[in-house]
């Protein structure tokens, strides 16, 4: 699942743990930088993931189509 391996970044530089989240404005949580400006590989490594329901369609079965792309 791409929260685990990627984050979305917002038009405004907030950091998500996936683009449904962003699309809920769910931002990076937990004591892990919120902000592009504060990015910091480790403390994001080490972040809780915010889950809601919607994360269901990404573990459910044999998963998601969703895998996020480096940019």
């Amino acid at each position: 699942v791409m929260c685990r391996h990627t984050l979305s970044v917002g038009w405004d530089g907030r950091l998500y743990d996936c683009d449904f989240n962003q699309m809920l404005d769910l931002t990076v949580d937990h004591g892990a930088p919120s902000h592009i400006r504060d990015f910091d590989p480790a403390q994001l490594h080490h972040r809780r993931i915010v889950t809601r329901n919607h994360c269901y369609g990404c573990t459910a079965g044999s998963g998601s189509s969703c895998g996020g792309t480096v940019t």
